[in-house]
């Protein structure tokens, strides 16, 4: 009797065992997508972290020695001695190339380069940064071009004609930018006459709107350019 109880036992175990392997196997199927998701979701983060953290930085600007440089900070003073001073020693090419410090030492510049003696050569490359700046920027540039044109005649071979030439076309330009100040206007105006004295461009392409009724200037003189 307890022979008999026993194989049936067994059958009945051998029964539950195809029941709760399907049972393990249907539960396998179902979590397996779950799985996959969370690995497909995790995936981007480990992804990105490499990457945001091989991101360059861009490394500040450090500031310009010439902030310190005891003759820059002597020709940001009213003297006109110590900007000829500097621009003897910087010359025209060291004066433009500090333009792009920008802030005080970019005025300097503007301010001494009329008193460098080959000043001319920056004519050019001055009109072109006039023509592309506008506002507050706009009026130590063509006091730095006015200023150059309107230095006494040099008995030498012009140092850049075509920056010069170049210069004259484009503050006429400026000087019929109606869109501009009639003060930064007539900075323009000014300056094209001085170097209208020079040949390097007809006097009666500059505007003449802004001139006194009466006054004579538009053929060729205008308000006197100051002189370094």
């Amino acid at each position: 009797m307890k022979q008999g109880r026993g194989r049936e036992g067994v059958r009945r175990a051998r029964r539950r065992r195809p029941v709760a392997a399907r049972l393990a196997l249907v539960a396998l199927v179902l979590l397996a997508p779950l799985g996959c998701r969370r690995e497909q979701g995790s995936a981007p983060r480990d992804a990105a972290s490499p990457a945001s953290a091989a991101s360059p930085s861009v490394a500040p600007r450090p500031p310009s020695p010439r902030l310190t440089d005891p003759r820059w900070r002597l020709a940001a003073g009213d003297d006109p001695l110590e900007r000829a001073r500097l621009a003897e020693a910087e010359g025209a090419s060291g004066l433009l190339a500090a333009l792009d410090d920008g802030g005080d030492i970019a005025l300097t510049a503007l301010r001494a380069l009329p008193y460098a003696d080959d000043a001319d050569l920056a004519l050019g490359p001055l009109a072109e940064r006039a023509r592309a700046v506008s506002g507050p920027s706009l009026p130590p540039l063509l006091e730095a071009l006015l200023g150059i044109a309107g230095r006494p005649p040099r008995p030498r071979e012009p140092l850049d004609p075509d920056g010069a030439r170049g210069a004259a076309a484009a503050l006429v330009d400026l000087a019929g930018r109606r869109d501009l100040p009639s003060d930064q206007r007539a900075l323009a105006i000014s300056a094209a006459r001085a170097l209208a004295e020079r040949g390097l461009v007809d006097p009666l392409r500059i505007p003449a709107d802004l001139d006194p009724e009466g006054s004579v200037a538009g053929a060729a003189g205008g308000p006197a350019a100051p002189r370094p």
